[in-house]
């Protein structure tokens, strides 16, 4: 599928309909504010036409090291899951070359609450909001999920509405940074300087820092249904570091699907391949059309798939 240019109403915020012949009558609400940072805006995706019940969410956080990327990289999901009667809001977030972590994940939150603020406007549903994020989006949606009960780090807007999510899906999100600093210095691979440039030093340095960053630490009995999906030839961010997530969840009592593509680097086609796509659905259809239940057996599982034969 060839997805059109990106395009922009005069009127920041207006209807912008995307001419696709499948799936067909999605609405776009670009860069829409949820707070007053040039970066701090987010596209929504929305099915045509009023719906009979508000829809539920899927947010996508954008991968890129924390320091690139972009809201756009979002628009293939967005279509995918509108055409299934979701409303999709891809967020740009602030960059470290701009602000330090914890400003992307502040960002984060800070556009959930927006949207729940906006739920009434938008027809969406406030009760069932999933996030998606990749590599270091998939960091950020694994902190989001892992501090659902706490309210640290809210700041910006919409501050009397909650920033929970009710299910994540992390596609091979960082998640112990201390290690994988360490594993990038070893690998010779861009990792240590990004990581440095997010926390604002080395992370034995700024150790705090590097632990406020890790949502193995804020896992509770709050924690929603996690998807988690990771390639076995990562050297960007190795398995182990989706391992460790995965069993922090387990060990938690918290529902995880961890599934490891054999064959699959940082990225690729891999990840979005047929039995990966149907997988992603059954999630958020479970998660956000069904209700979530943490303790689902048939969740809690840790597959395998060959990227040869994809």
């Amino acid at each position: 599928m060839t997805f059109p240019a990106r395009m922009h109403a005069q009127d920041v915020g207006a209807d912008v309909p995307i001419d696709l012949p499948k799936p067909a009558g999605i609405i776009l609400r670009p860069d829409l504010a949820y707070d007053v940072h040039v970066q701090q805006k987010l596209d929504l995706y929305l099915p045509a036409g009023r719906p009979a019940h508000p829809r539920p969410v899927i947010v996508y956080l954008h991968g890129g090291g924390w320091h690139r990327g972009s809201k756009d990289d979002g628009r293939r999901l967005a279509f995918h899951f509108a055409a299934q009667g979701y409303a999709v809001a891809c967020v740009d977030y602030r960059l470290s070359s701009d602000a330090e972590y914890p400003a992307q994940l502040e960002d984060s939150k800070s556009a959930v609450r927006w949207l729940r603020d906006n739920a009434g406007r938008y027809g969406l549903d406030p009760d069932h909001i999933g996030v998606v994020g990749v590599s270091a989006g998939g960091h950020l949606a694994a902190l989001m999920g892992a501090l659902n009960s706490n309210r640290l780090y809210e700041s910006g807007g919409s501050l009397d509405q909650p920033s929970r999510v009710q299910a994540v899906c992390d596609f091979f999100g960082p998640v112990d940074l201390l290690q994988l600093y360490e594993t990038s210095k070893v690998l010779g691979t861009p990792q240590a300087d990004e990581i440095a440039q997010l926390l604002g030093g080395d992370p034995h340095v700024v150790k705090t820092q590097a632990l406020a960053a890790n949502p193995v630490l804020f896992i509770d009995a709050e924690t929603p249904p996690f998807l988690i999906i990771q390639g076995d030839k990562d050297t960007t961010v190795p398995p182990d570091q989706s391992q460790l997530l995965y069993d922090s969840l387990v060990k938690k009592h918290i529902g995880a699907h961890l599934h490891i593509i054999h064959g699959a680097g940082h990225t690729g086609p891999a990840y979005v391949a047929p039995d990966i796509n149907a997988m992603v659905d059954a999630f958020f259809a479970l998660t956000l059309k069904k209700g979530t239940n943490p303790s689902n057996p048939d969740l809690t599982s840790l597959t395998e798939s060959d990227a040869a034969k994809k």
